[in-house]
C-alpha cells in the first residue's frame, strides 16, 4: 500500500506543475502589464525598472524609427528627404535616451490619450484595452485592437518579462 500512496502523491504533484506552469504561461503576461502599471501610478521607480530591459527598448526603437525615416526619405524624389533623415538621425539618439528613461516611462505608461503624440511616444503607450498577441514560449505583444501589428514587446528573462522593444505599426503607402 506504501507504494500506492507514493505513486498517488506523484501523480498529484505532476498535475500541480502542470496547473501551476499553465497558469503561469497564459496568465503571466497580464500579471506583468499590471505590475508595470501599478509601478508607474505609485511612483515606485525601482519597481517600473524591473520591468524594463532599458537598453534593449532603446536599440528597438532607434532601429523602428530608422526604418521608418528611410521609407519616408525614399518616397520623397528632391533630394530633401535625404537631408531632414540626416538631421532626423542625429537628434534621435538624444531623445530615444530621454524618452527611454524611468521618467519617461512612467509618463508614457499613465498617458491616457496618444492620438497626437509622436510615433516614439506613441509606441511607447499600453493601450486602454490592451490586447496580449503570444509569438512563442519567449516573447508576446502588447497591442491594441485598432493596430494589431505594433505594439509593446515583451521578452521572457528566466520566469518573468522584461520590455524588450517596440513594433511601430506599418508605413501606409501613399
Amino acid at each position: 500500500m506504501a507504494g500506492g500512496k507514493w505513486k498517488i502523491a506523484a501523480v498529484a504533484a505532476a498535475l500541480i506543475l502542470i496547473a501551476s506552469s499553465a497558469l503561469w504561461y497564459f496568465e503571466s503576461p497580464a500579471w506583468t502589464l499590471k505590475g508595470m502599471k501599478d509601478a508607474a501610478q505609485s511612483h515606485d521607480a525601482d519597481a517600473l525598472n524591473a520591468y524594463i530591459d532599458y537598453p534593449a527598448l532603446r536599440e528597438s526603437l532607434k532601429a523602428e524609427l530608422m526604418a521608418r525615416m528611410i521609407a519616408e526619405a525614399r518616397k520623397d524624389k528632391s533630394g530633401i528627404g535625404d537631408l531632414g533623415m540626416a538631421f532626423g538621425s542625429a537628434l534621435m539618439g538624444p531623445m530615444i535616451d530621454g524618452l527611454v528613461s524611468p521618467v519617461g516611462m512612467r509618463a508614457a505608461l499613465l498617458a491616457s490619450s496618444q492620438e497626437n503624440a509622436p510615433p516614439a511616444a506613441s509606441a511607447l503607450h499600453v493601450p486602454t484595452q490592451p490586447v496580449i498577441v503570444r509569438r512563442n514560449f519567449s516573447e508576446f505583444l502588447v497591442t491594441g485592437k485598432d493596430q494589431p501589428n505594433s505594439g509593446l514587446l515583451f521578452k521572457r528573462h528566466g520566469l518573468s518579462w522584461m520590455l524588450s522593444g517596440v513594433e511601430l505599426p506599418p508605413i501606409e503607402p501613399k
